[in-house]
């Protein structure tokens, strides 16, 4: 730690140093802090007549460091205008105390680990947090100080999952390292050793390092060695071997592959999760709130409701206090649906406002270890639990804590994925040790236009980043109206934060929120539906390239004219073709031409259903509207001579969503739920994001301290496994969004407005289309002829006219030579012969 940087924090020299309203502040000689130091009196809004008196000091905080900030304070009678009004300390926009009111003695607060974004500056501020008009706060003892990076510190890149190596993959340690020399010391003067230590403490692989740099990765051959546990540390010593410092070890477990088999849930090298059936997958999750029952039949509705779109996961906050029996009734629900569930244990601390008053009484214990012990061992043998819920926005303080349950998870359970996801992007690199995936929440729409969504990019780079990569990243997408001033998220606004954040590095993204104060909060159902079938839309999408997704990223274009502006991420499917993703980082339109590094016929976008021909063979145009993503297929196959029906009308056109369910549901008009505000991004969420590793510098003793990953048993399939493709990648197969139509309610023996499906062939191959029929009280009529080119649409209007009242359902099956053939689409709406 650095001295203090504050001037005068102590006000030992009076209130030289600040910059205060003489009216609201002054030095108070009668009232010192517990050590005998003076004080600064900050007197009630009404007697200074100020609503909200700030005191700054003259201090500006430099960009780019990270710093501890402590601090005393006491309140009397300090009452404000509403409950959550009183005093506090403020890091301007990077972090602040905790705000005290009433009557308190003098309370001391340790803020750590606070991240200055570089570029940035700083100020302590001595504020109310909203007006307060009575009574009085006192201030002592303040203190700013710079964290010292250590002189080595390590971050484990492989084994990427709980440090288990498999017999089956790579047997070679992999390691971030960061020397920060001393003053006075050069680099070239200092070495670096990682050893291996087995049980009996004896060494058995080591390999030094003379750092050119730096920062630098390095790696230790653990091949020879037996099946078994062994602590992997870092020493810092100088020319002559020297020991300068040793940075506390990673436990890395080396196991026969065979013992995957036995594992629930885990993550391979290539940062993919492997669930269910012990293929990789790429994870879709959604927020819910529900109550529970012992009866699985009690949530099946509502997850039927949701598996209209291809979610495979679930958090649900209010489920956390049910009996286990409740849990297990649930998880089994959801295997006819193919979702699984990761429990909430955000709240298993002593003193949580939020701790499991349920679970604790089940289990006879409110010790938060035994009861986190016991609790995850009551679901060990449940394939439909794969992890846990860890921290939802948390502060960094708890962090510690947060590391301790995970040893006790990992104790209990070995295998699945433990998530947290925060809101400040800054403190990422400090959680990276601590949970399996990491994620955030940056909820980007709180205004009715103009919001900047590139907000999702940076924030997933920064997660991506700080875990060099090497941990997965699962992003939550905005999918909720913040406030009446906002809107809720068109469907091309989830089409391009989803994309955002996949091109970013993210291998699994979740919505927030199906239930309360998300989509439980818009009453109306036409407007409900609408909504829901515009995830429904975005979501199915991305699990129809889900294959690619999963698949390791290839060289595909050799240049990009907008380097910097549009972003992009390539990828080869498995019957060889070729894919961009890619986003506009900017709120201005953008064309970017591409070079491809291997000639193509044409250019398929996989949102528009148009193909389009290259500028030359190997060169093409893409326009992109503010913030659009592109999903866009090379193909091999000369465009169409005749136009093909699509979303839009040309291919350099705007992405234009799939037709929901309704077409009554606008978003200027009918998207007017009641709306909160616990879920708004507040003004600490303006921090610019950099894309450095200055991160890796701040980790701290403590943090380090507290590795110790204890794994036994493990899990199915390899880190490559081959993943089952679905059958809308595979060559010849056809997917058709959306799989399901509800038309609402008719009056009988009228026709409906037509609703649009579009048939898709991602595929190389032609699709025969043989037979295209309609079931009940349906009709159909379509563009698609007796075949669909390779990497073509067609659409198919369905309109609805009733015959009867109540409700009425029917299919529209389409029959072909496609793999997975027929595609069958079910419709449903409701006859009425009321006026």
């Amino acid at each position: 730690m650095s001295s203090n940087l504050l001037v005068n924090g102590d006000f030992s020299q009076g209130t030289t140093g600040w910059t205060l309203p003489s009216a609201c502040f002054a030095i108070d000689p009668s009232t010192l802090a517990p050590n005998g130091a003076a004080s600064l009196e900050m007197s009630d809004s009404a007697a200074c007549g100020n609503p909200t008196p700030i005191a700054v000091n003259s201090l500006k905080v430099s960009g780019g460091e990270v710093y501890t900030l402590t601090g005393q304070i006491k309140t009397e009678d300090y009452i404000g205008e509403n409950s959550g009004a009183g005093a506090m300390f403020f890091l301007y926009d990077f972090a602040r105390s905790p705000i005290f009111n009433g009557t308190t003695d003098w309370t001391s607060v340790t803020l750590q680990h606070v991240p200055v974004s570089a570029g940035k500056t700083a100020s302590l501020r001595l504020q109310t947090y909203d007006p307060v008009p009575t009574g009085n706060s006192w201030f002592a003892n303040l203190s700013l100080q710079q964290e010292i990076p250590p002189g080595l510190q390590m971050f484990l890149l492989y084994p990427n999952y709980r440090g288990l190596m498999f017999s089956d993959q790579s047997q070679v340690a992999s390691l971030d390292l960061t020397v920060t020399p001393a003053a006075g010391t050069s680099l070239a003067s200092l070495q670096v050793v990682i050893s291996a230590t087995d049980a009996g403490g004896n060494i058995v692989a080591s390999q030094t390092f003379t750092p050119a740099s730096t920062e630098f990765t390095g790696t230790l051959d653990m091949t020879s060695l037996p099946l078994g546990t062994y602590q992997v540390a870092g020493t810092l010593e100088d020319s002559s071997g020297n020991v300068l410092m040793t940075q506390s070890p990673y436990a890395i477990v080396k196991l026969d592959a065979s013992l995957r088999s036995g594992m629930n849930a885990w993550i391979d090298p290539a940062n993919l999760a492997h669930f269910t059936d012990g293929n990789p997958h790429f994870v879709l999750g959604i927020y819910d709130t529900t109550d529970y029952s012992d009866s699985s039949a009690y949530y099946v509705p509502e997850l039927a409701a949701i598996a209209k779109a291809p979610i495979n996961m679930i958090i649900n906050y209010y489920i956390t206090n049910a009996p286990t029996q409740a849990i297990t009734a649930y998880t089994n629900a959801m295997k006819q649906f193919g979702i699984t569930f990761l429990p909430d244990m955000s709240g298993f601390y002593t003193g949580s406002s939020v701790f499991p008053a349920g679970p604790a009484k089940e289990f006879g214990t409110d010790n938060p270890d035994t009861l986190t012990t016991d609790y995850v061992s009551a679901f060990t043998s449940d394939p439909g639990v794969v992890g846990y819920y860890v921290q939802d926005e948390p502060a960094i303080a708890v962090q510690p804590e947060t590391f301790q349950q995970y040893s006790l998870i990992k104790a209990a359970d070995p295998s699945g994925f433990n998530l947290a996801v925060l809101d400040q992007p800054l403190d990422l690199p400090f959680w990276r040790d601590t949970v399996d995936a990491l994620g955030v929440d940056p909820y980007p729409i709180i205004h009715a236009t103009g919001n900047d969504l590139s907000e999702v990019a940076d924030w997933t780079r920064a997660a991506y980043q700080a875990g060099h990569g090497a941990r997965p990243v699962w992003t939550v997408v905005q999918f909720f109206q913040a406030d009446l001033e906002s809107a809720w998220p068109t469907q091309q606004q989830l089409h391009d934060m989803s994309w955002m954040a996949i091109v970013e590095g993210a291998t699994g993204l979740f919505y927030w929120e199906y239930g309360l104060r998300g989509l439980y909060e818009v009453k109306d159902p036409v407007e409900h539906a609408a909504l829901y079938q515009e995830l429904i839309n975005v979501t199915t999408e991305i699990k129809s390239l889900e294959p690619v997704l999963l698949s390791p990223d290839a060289t595909v274009i050799s240049a990009n004219s907008e380097q910097g502006t549009v972003f992009t991420k390539t990828k080869l499917g498995a019957d060889g073709t070729r894919y961009i993703f890619s986003y506009n980082y900017t709120a201005s339109p953008v064309t970017a031409v591409f070079t491809l590094a291997q000639p193509a016929a044409g250019i398929f976008d996989y949102d528009t259903g148009v193909t389009s021909a290259l500028d030359t063979s190997t060169t093409f145009s893409a326009a992109f509207q503010p913030y659009q993503a592109h999903v866009l297929l090379i193909s091999d196959t000369p465009p169409s001579p005749t136009p093909i029906p699509s979303a839009t009308p040309s291919p350099t056109a705007t992405w234009t969503p799939t037709p929901v369910a309704t077409s009554t549901a606008t978003a200027t008009t009918t998207r007017t739920p009641t709306p909160t505000a616990t879920r708004t991004a507040t003004a600490t969420r303006t921090a610019t994001v950099t894309a450095t590793r200055t991160a890796t510098a701040t980790r701290t003793a403590t943090a380090t301290a507290t590795r110790t990953t204890t794994a036994t048993a493990t899990r199915t399939a390899t880190a490559t496994a081959s993943a089952t493709p679905t059958a809308t990648s595979t060559p010849g197969a056809l997917s058709i969004s959306p799989k399901n139509l509800k038309f609402g309610v008719q009056r009988l023996g009228t026709t409906s407005s037509a609703r649009t499906l579009k048939v898709i062939n991602a595929s190389r191959v032609t699709a025969e289309i043989t037979g295209m029929s309609v079931t009940g009280d349906f009709a159909q009529t379509n563009t698609c002829g007796a075949s669909l080119a390779a990497h073509h649409t067609c659409c198919i209007s369905v309109t609805f006219k009733p015959t009867a009242t109540g409700k009425r359902t029917g299919n529209l099956p389409l029959h072909d030579n496609a793999t997975n053939s027929p595609q069958v689409v079910d419709l449903s709406g409701k006859g009425n012969d009321r006026d």
